[in-house]
């Protein structure tokens, strides 16, 4: 398999074992970083949804009324 890194194409078949544990590492973190970004953006949607559930539970301020006629 090539990679490509510090833009250079290298064989992973050319590299050491801890070169080829570094290359499946650092996939496996872009991995995590895609499933972490994909829960943060559900997480913003029900933060959002949950809000405004919220904002229509709450009591609403009542509009007072100047007797004064002002």
């Amino acid at each position: 398999m090539k990679i490509n890194f510090d833009k250079k194409e290298y064989d992973t078949d050319d590299l050491s074992p801890q070169a080829k544990l570094c290359v499946e590492k650092l996939q496996n973190i872009g991995v995590q970083k895609q499933q972490i970004s994909m829960q943060l953006n559900d997480l913003t949607v029900l933060q959002t949804h949950y809000s405004e559930l919220l904002r229509k539970e709450l009591p609403q301020e009542e509009v007072k009324e100047n007797k004064t006629g002002a």
